[in-house]
Formats: structure tokens, C-alpha cells, sequence
């Protein structure tokens, strides 16, 4: 992009796209990210599928995408003899979208077999979830299924029995869209959603040892999966998470017949339309246990986990592609005889949702970072990983329904018309705030992991270590307000072993809202130092200072959040025009 000034006239009646963009291109920060998450060998390796993602992102993913928003899955229940058949029918254009995902880029595989893409070993999370963040720009809901097939095949590695592994792990795991076999996860109850605890589907033996299982599933993402991993309590088991055990069930049994479950209905949901979701009721199913079946509910726990960094990588892209919008339709559209990004309010909307989208991607690819170092043996990277992924998926997803809304104001009348893309983000916006746990459930998720699991140490010692290399003198101030708000974080958590319950909750969300600043403005400060080491450009210090001026030095009420000096440098931020130390020392 060209900046304001150097940009030709624009005309009021301009109605300006995204359409044919290359989104990686587009998008410089994206590039310094992955640059820094990825060492040189693995960043050369992937910039290429980058370049490509990015290419097919802005134009014939986004176009399928559309279509099949305005054309839902349907339910074929029975065939023409009335034989049951629960089939989920899908539009061509998410089957095309669906063979774009599984098969070209193999993003369901890339993490369990050598080979996708050309790589020779097994690709690093890092990598897939760079890919998945451009593809989350064009379509959120198919990438539920994506994730949740990945996250299938994980837990079966972890936990499932050889005969399980070597029985569904080959099609699970496979790029060729014709032998496929698609996960899922089923917890959900009309009992029970966040309380897991009170749900009632039953398992029982039957007389040939096979588990049987009975009960309903109330919001099944991915209806048309081929496995199931889901929750059911075995006869005689206790009460409550603890009595759960994680069973495997597929649609079609070895022998080739139907599997006893059915899909009554398609839900009419808000968002993400194109992806099926239905409710499942299991009238004998045969399952088979995966693990122990006294940690069902731990185990389904960490693909839970995993399944939240998705959700904070869906939001991130779609704060990302609402930012793009806007920026494109702010560069090219006149209004009162002037371009809208020379009108100091619309620059202040447009700083502020870059501040928060940069944030975002920062903390969304350094947590698939942690992933990796995990499944490489880190027990710290695994502690850490434990309050990362909450934390991303409870402040990004929350974050990303007002950046939604904000970029439909930006666009005005066209924002709120279905022929543009605004509506969509806008809803899929919020099921990525409700998936996998509504924000308060997800925030006392965090408090959880500070109090049992040790992962305020963990975070604070990634801060520390993000703080540590930052010399460049003009960042001295920021990190010293940095620190301040850590003690502050620290003081808050000790306070809550004196706290009756009711006041411990309550402080949920407003420790996780500053940890998540605390750690987003560390990884900027980071990135900062970086980008000034190797061009002497302060773009990314300058962004780093914002950052911590809005969210951990907030402007008093009454005051505008950003000065006229400061919006002054919204086009080099744009653009990625070097920016002087002048610029951070004037924050």
C-alpha cells in the first residue's frame, strides 16, 4: 500500500476491495512474525506456502467462502427407502474449501505425518497455525473441523490404544480427500455446556465387552465428522468431571454398518454458517475407550486447550482482515473533500484496531511456538502453554467482536450489507468468543492455572526473558511501567488466598484482561528490539509504546486516547516506513 499522501484521488463514490489482494503480501507484520517464531531454515521453507495461502486467501477462498455462508449444510436424514443415513450435505463451494484445507495444504496432517507440502519431516505448529491465520481471514467456520481432526488424531496419539492408532490414525492424518475420515469433539449437554460435570450420557458394557453408549450431544460441531471423541460416564462411575471417561466413536463400525447414533437436526446458528453443527443422540453407539477411563476429563482437557488457540487464531485473522477492510476502504474513499484516513477520529479507530490486531497475532504464533517446544519434551514450555492458551483464546476472541464491529462502522451503510464482508466476520466474531468456553468460563480457566498450576511463574518468566533483551534506551520507561503492572498482577493473586470465593471470582477477568497486556507488550518490546537491531526502524518499538500507553498507563475519562503527534505516524505504521527513536520518545 501507498501512504495517504502519495495515494491518487480518491473519488466519495468509491466503493473499494479486498478482492485479488495477496493477504500475506499485505501484510508486512506478518512476515517480521513469522521471521521471528520460525529459525531461518524453517522460514524460508514455509515463506514460499505463504506467499501462496496469502494469494488464494484474497481471492478464490474468499469468493467460495461467501457462498457458502449464504448456503448452509442440510440434513439428509434418510435415503429414498427410508433407511437411516444422517447424512450432512454440503454446499460445492465448502467442498471446495474442504479440499483446499484437508488435501492442497494438508492442515489437518501437517502435524502428524512427514511429506505435507514437500517438508521432510513433520511440519511445526508454528508454521501450520501461520497458515491457518491467513486462512481464517476468508473462512472461520470450516477451520473447526480442521482443528478438531487434528486435535482427534493428537489425542489418539497420546492416549489410544495401538489397535486405535493403527485402526484410524492412517485416515485421520491423510491428504488425499477420498479415504479422509474427519474428527470431532462432543461434550456439550442440554445439562450441561461450561458444567462438563452434570453430563448424563451413560456407557455401558455390553455382553461381547464392547462399550455402548447412550445419551445426547447438544451442540456438535462438525456433524458430518466420521469420528467422535466424547465424554460418557461408565455405569457405576462417580459423580461429577471426575466419573467421565473419553470414548472413540465412529460413524461407520469396521464391519461397514452404521454406527447407532443420529443427527435430529442442523442448528440455525448466528455465524458460521457454512459448517455443520447439530444436535446427536447415541442409541447404543459402540465406543471405544481412549486412555483412562478415569481421566477422560482431563484428557478431552488438553484437546480442549488446543482447540482454544485455534479460536484465538480465528480471531486474530478476523481482527486482521477487519483491519485490511478498513484500511483499504479508509485509503480510497473521500468524504467532506478529503480521503477518510485524514480525518483524526477515523485515525484514531484505525491505530487503535492495529494496535490490538499486531498484539494478537504476536501472542497467538508465539504460543504455537510453546507447542512446539512442548511436543519437543519442555515441561516448561508445557506449564506454560497451560495458562498461554486461555489466556489468548479469553482476551483475542473477546477483542475481536468489538474490532468486528468497529471495521463495519468504518465501512458505514456497505458494513451492514450482506454482499460485503463485514456481516460475516461480525458473526463469526462471536461464536469464537462461546466455542470452547464462554469468556468467563475461559477466564476463571486462567485464574485456574495461576492457582494450581504454577503458570503465573511461567508467564512471568517469558515476560522476563522478552524484557531482558530489549536495550534500546528510549524503551527503558516502557519497561519499567511493564514490571510495574507484573507487581501489581503478583499482588492481586496474593491477595486472593485471604478472598471469599464470590471476590476471587470476580477478579477473574480483570487479572487475565492485564496478563494478557503484560505478555503483549513484552513480545512487541521484543519484536521491537529485533526490527531496530537489524534496520534501525522503531516501527515496532513506536507500536510497542502505544500498546502499553493505551492498556497499562490508560488515558484518564474525559481524554482523547491518542494526540494528534501520535496519529501523525499512523501511515509509516501502515506502510512499514522506517520510523525514528524520535517517534517512541514522543509517546
Amino acid at each position: 500500500m501507498t501512504s495517504a499522501a502519495q495515494s491518487p484521488a480518491v473519488a466519495p463514490d468509491a466503493m473499494p476491495t479486498t478482492r485479488g489482494l495477496n493477504f500475506y503480501l499485505a501484510d508486512p507484520n506478518l512476515e517480521l512474525l513469522c521471521s521471528t517464531v520460525m529459525d531461518p531454515a524453517t522460514f524460508a521453507r514455509a515463506r514460499p506456502h505463504l506467499i501462496e495461502m496469502g494469494a488464494v486467501v484474497g481471492d478464490a477462498l474468499d469468493l467460495w467462502a461467501e457462498v457458502a455462508d449464504r448456503n448452509p449444510p442440510q440434513l439428509r436424514a434418510f435415503d429414498a427407502c427410508g433407511n437411516r443415513v444422517d447424512e450432512v450435505v454440503r454446499h460445492p463451494a465448502y467442498v471446495a474449501m474442504e479440499r483446499l484445507a484437508f488435501e492442497r495444504w494438508g492442515l489437518a496432517a501437517m502435524s502428524h505425518r512427514p511429506g505435507v507440502l514437500g517438508w521432510p519431516d513433520k511440519i511445526p505448529h508454528v508454521v501450520k497455525y501461520a497458515l491457518s491465520y491467513l486462512f481464517a481471514q476468508s473462512e472461520f467456520g470450516l477451520l473447526c473441523p480442521v482443528s478438531v481432526t487434528d486435535s482427534t488424531a493428537r489425542m489418539l496419539r497420546l492416549y489410544g490404544s495401538e489397535e486405535l492408532q493403527a485402526r484410524y490414525l492412517p485416515n485421520l492424518t491423510s491428504t488425499d480427500f477420498e479415504v479422509l475420515w474427519q474428527g470431532t469433539q462432543w461434550m456439550t449437554e442440554k445439562s450441561g455446556g461450561s458444567d462438563v460435570g452434570a453430563s448424563t450420557t451413560l456407557a455401558r458394557r455390553a455382553a461381547d465387552g464392547t462399550w455402548r453408549l447412550w445419551g445426547d450431544k447438544w451442540f456438535c460441531s462438525n456433524a458430518n465428522a466420521d469420528v467422535a471423541l466424547t465424554l460418557a460416564r461408565p455405569e457405576g462411575a462417580p459423580a461429577g468431571t471426575r466419573g467421565l471417561g473419553m470414548f472413540l466413536v465412529p460413524k461407520v463400525l469396521p464391519a461397514g454398518s452404521k454406527n447407532a447414533w443420529t443427527i435430529n437436526r442442523l442448528k440455525d446458528k448466528l455465524g458460521s454458517r457454512s459448517m455443520a453443527t447439530g444436535e446427536v443422540t447415541y442409541t447404543g453407539a459402540v465406543g471405544y475407550a481412549v486412555g483412562d477411563l478415569d481421566k477422560g476429563f482431563r484428557q478431552m482437557m488438553e484437546m480442549v486447550n488446543v482447540s482454544r488457540l485455534s479460536n484465538a487464531m480465528r480471531a486474530a485473522g478476523i481482527m486482521r482482515r477487519c483491519l485490511l477492510e478498513s484500511l483499504v476502504h479508509a485509503r480510497q474513499r473521500a468524504a467532506f473533500g478529503q480521503a477518510l484516513i485524514e480525518l483524526p477520529l477515523l485515525r484514531a479507530n484505525l491505530l487503535d484496531m492495529l494496535l490490538d490486531t499486531e498484539a494478537a497475532a504476536s501472542v497467538v504464533l508465539n504460543a504455537a511456538a510453546a507447542l512446539d517446544r512442548w511436543d519437543a519434551g519442555s515441561g516448561e514450555a508445557r506449564k506454560l502453554f497451560r495458562i498461554l492458551t486461555p489466556l489468548a483464546k479469553y482476551w483475542i476472541t473477546t477483542r475481536a467482536r468489538l474490532v468486528a464491529g468497529e471495521a463495519m462502522n468504518v465501512r458505514g451503510g456497505n458494513g451492514y450489507i450482506e454482499e460485503w464482508v463485514n456481516p460475516r466476520l461480525l458473526r463469526d466474531s462471536h461464536l469464537g468468543a462461546i466455542w470452547e468456553g464462554a469468556s468467563n468460563v475461559v477466564a476463571l480457566d486462567v485464574q485456574r492455572a495461576v492457582l494450581r498450576a504454577d503458570g503465573l511463574s511461567a508467564l512471568f518468566e517469558v515476560i522476563d526473558q522478552r524484557l531482558a533483551v530489549v536495550t534500546e534506551p528510549t524503551a527503558q520507561p516502557l519497561i519499567e511501567a511493564v514490571r510495574g503492572a507484573m507487581r501489581q498482577a503478583a499482588g492481586a493473586v496474593q491477595a486472593w488466598s485471604a478472598c471469599p470465593a464470590a471476590e476471587r471470582d470476580l477478579g477473574a477477568r480483570p487479572l487475565a484482561d492485564l496478563l494478557y497486556h503484560l505478555l503483549a507488550a513484552a513480545l512487541l518490546l521484543g519484536e521491537g528490539q529485533g526490527l531496530r537491531d537489524r534496520s534501525g526502524d522503531y516501527r515496532k518499538l513506536l507500536v510497542a509504546a502505544l500498546y502499553v500507553k493505551k492498556w497499562l498507563q490508560p488515558t484518564p475519562p474525559g481524554h482523547a486516547v491518542f494526540t494528534p503527534q501520535q496519529l501523525h505516524w499512523l501511515d509509516a505504521l501502515i506502510d512499514w516506513t522506517p520510523v525514528p527513536a524520535a517517534a517512541v520518545v514522543s509517546c
